[in-house]
């Protein structure tokens, strides 16, 4: 049941978020939560591991992305709620198999999500001070963890509002960047196909699949849909086949046109260096700005997704059932967006101790995500109702489980990150609030 605008809060329930998202809106958010890194820094990582095999990596996962992404919608409109994947695997194997996967939901999130922030960080610093040091990039990237939480404050509207035409700016730019710098590609980089071995594929897919993760944060978020069967399948379809496009054109502009380098040069340079083939001009600090820019909008989306799954959980009970109040004006989780700044300080604070970067998030998180989206499906296993669907969603399944082999020690540290979820859940369930005894709004 949805509040309704102007209505006096009822504390007899547990607080509802509003139904404000419609089509486009649902597509700005599926797309900023997807397209940063995807487009920007993995396409040359990939293809400095695999060579041309890279792009048979980016087309697997390209067409594994669509049924990824339509039963995850499909999900969404069946179990509606801001819990997500947890919600998922409640419904399917009881509270406490939901709650244990609402934490480690939570806990992937906090400690994957300072990615990307990191990384517009690291971009918008180069745009001003190319020499700057890694601690100095972190602490920028930190700036932006903490102008998104604040952005997000302001409500999703206003928040996917100011995403639409931002994101419709960069887009157009993408687009002219990869036009003008593939008439001058080499296709002649095209071979060998697999340089460094077949083997390579596997390395491919694990870096690859990075600029993947966050089909699932539409999830979080299904609470605040309009009328979610129609909307959801309209959003994943015109999401889908934007960033599916995008990603490939990408990633075969930097196989035919990106000059390697000899002197190592970081990943985060490769779309700048782009640029300079596509314009014949130094446009180092534009470059940056451009990367900076789209990756502050994928850091806007994850930050309001993960929002919504803390105040999921603690209107259930499983955090602190403050954290699920709503302010009494806007009716936002102003206490849920708010706690994620000490969630994600953990992760910034541990880089900056050991002056790492944030590819060392990426390495470590990976395989955490397949783990989340293997419960969702085998979730849907139970839940989805007989038809195409559920037929593709064990086609999915086991792909899904095809692929856990490589990535390698990532899985090694899921498997952790899994059960000090297990224990976690025990701990946090002996102080759990009855969500009957939960307030409405924030005073």
């Amino acid at each position: 049941m949805t509040a309704v605008e102007g209505a006096p809060p009822d504390s007899s329930r547990p607080p509802q978020l509003r139904r404000q998202l419609g089509t486009s809106g649902l597509v700005i958010h599926y797309v900023t939560s997807v397209m940063g890194a995807g487009v920007l820094l993995i396409p040359a990582l990939a293809w400095r591991v695999a060579g041309p095999l890279s792009l048979l990596a980016w087309g697997l996962l390209i067409l594994y992305s669509f049924p990824f992404a339509l039963i995850f919608a499909k999900l969404s409109t069946l179990h509606p709620t801001s819990k997500g994947v947890a919600r998922f695997v409640e419904a399917a194997f009881g509270p406490r198999a939901g709650r244990i996967a609402a934490v480690f939901l939570l806990i992937t999130l906090l400690a994957g999500n300072p990615v990307l922030g990191l990384a517009a960080g690291r971009c918008l610093l180069a745009a001003v001070d190319p020499a700057a040091s890694n601690r100095a990039a972190l602490l920028a990237g930190a700036a932006v963890i903490v102008f998104c939480v604040l952005v997000n404050l302001l409500g999703i509207k206003v928040s996917t509002g100011a995403q639409t035409v931002v994101l419709g700016t960069v887009v157009l730019l993408l687009a002219v960047v990869i036009c003008l710098a593939l008439p001058k590609g080499d296709h002649t980089r095209l071979t060998p196909f697999a340089p460094h071995g077949w083997g390579a594929l596997g390395t491919a897919l694990l870096i690859c699949f990075f600029g993947f993760i966050g089909w699932e944060n539409a999830a979080p978020v299904a609470e605040e849909v309009r009328d979610p069967e129609r909307t959801f399948p309209r959003g994943i379809f015109y999401a889908v086949s934007c960033v599916g496009l995008l990603y490939f054109a990408m990633a075969f502009t930097v196989a035919v046109a990106l000059p390697d380098t000899a002197d190592g040069a970081s990943d985060l340079t490769a779309f700048v260096r782009l640029l300079h083939v596509a314009t014949g001009a130094g446009l180092e600090s534009g470059g940056y700005l451009l990367a900076g820019v789209l990756l502050l909008l994928t850091t806007n989306a994850w930050c309001l997704g993960t929002s919504r799954v803390v105040f999921a959980l603690a209107r259930d009970g499983i955090l602190p059932t403050r954290l699920s109040r709503l302010s009494a004006h806007r009716h936002i989780p102003v206490r849920a967006v708010l706690a994620l700044l000490p969630g994600y300080a953990v992760s910034v604070a541990a880089l900056l101790v050991t002056d790492s970067s944030e590819a060392t998030l990426i390495k470590a998180s990976s395989a955490t995500y397949v783990l989340i989206f293997l419960m969702a499906f085998v979730s849907g296993t139970r839940l989805l109702p007989r038809g195409p669907v559920a037929y593709l969603n064990l086609v999915v399944v086991a792909a899904t489980l095809a692929m856990l082999p490589f990535f390698g020690f990532s899985v090694v540290i899921a498997l952790a990150m899994l059960l000090v979820s297990v224990a976690a859940e025990r701990w946090l369930s002996r102080y759990a609030t009855p969500p009957k005894q939960k307030r409405g709004t924030l005073t």
